[in-house]
C-alpha cells in the first residue's frame, strides 16, 4: 500500500432513492443479460421523435404517448445514472476506506507482536503466553510463504531425480 497522501472524501455522503423508489426494480439473476441496452445515436433520435410529434407520428400512426413514455423513461434514465454515480463514488471510497483501515490495523497488530517477540526474547519468554492467538495470526503469511517453499523445493528436488533417473536409463 502505498504511503503517499490520502485525501479526504469530501463527496455526498448520501445517496437518496426515495424519489425513484417506484421505479427501482430488482431483477432475478443472469436477467440482465436479456434486456436492450442504449446504443450509439440515440439523442439523434429522441430530437428527431420530438419533432415528429408535431404530426408526423400521427400521419404514420403511432400514438404520441409511445413519445412521451419515451421522454419520461429518459428523464428516470438521467435520474438514475446520476444517483448510480453518487452510489458507485461512494461505493469506490467505502472499498478504499476498508482497505485501508485494515492496512492500519494490521500494522498495529504488528507492532504488538513484534514487541512481544522481542520482550520475550530479550526480557522473559513468559511474555507470549498471553499472546498466543496474536503471535499466531501475525506469524501465518510468514508460515505459509516457508510451507510453499519446502513444497516447491520437494517438488523440484523429486523432478531433479526424475530426470536423473530417466537420463541413467537411456
Amino acid at each position: 500500500m502505498s504511503n503517499g497522501p490520502k485525501a479526504i472524501y469530501n463527496g455526498p455522503s448520501v445517496c437518496d432513492i426515495t424519489d425513484i423508489k417506484d421505479d427501482i426494480i430488482d431483477l432475478p439473476d443472469g436477467e440482465k443479460q436479456h434486456l436492450k441496452f442504449e446504443k450509439d445515436g440515440f439523442e439523434e433520435v429522441l430530437d428527431e421523435l420530438l419533432k415528429a410529434k408535431s404530426g408526423a407520428l400521427m400521419k404514420a400512426g403511432i400514438a404520441i404517448d409511445v413519445v412521451t413514455r419515451i421522454e419520461g423513461r429518459t428523464g428516470r434514465l438521467k435520474v438514475v445514472r446520476e444517483k448510480k454515480g453518487i452510489a458507485k463514488k461512494m461505493y469506490e471510497v467505502l472499498d478504499e476506506t476498508e482497505a485501508h483501515e485494515e492496512h492500519l490495523r494490521e500494522g498495529d497488530i504488528a507492532i504488538i507482536a513484534k514487541t512481544v517477540q522481542t520482550a520475550a526474547k530479550h526480557i522473559d519468554p513468559s511474555v507470549a503466553a498471553p499472546f498466543e492467538k496474536t503471535l499466531k495470526y501475525y506469524s501465518q503469511i510468514g508460515e505459509k510463504a516457508a510451507a510453499t517453499r519446502r513444497k516447491n523445493a520437494k517438488a523440484a528436488a523429486e523432478a531433479a531425480a526424475t530426470e536423473k533417473a530417466s537420463d541413467g536409463s537411456t
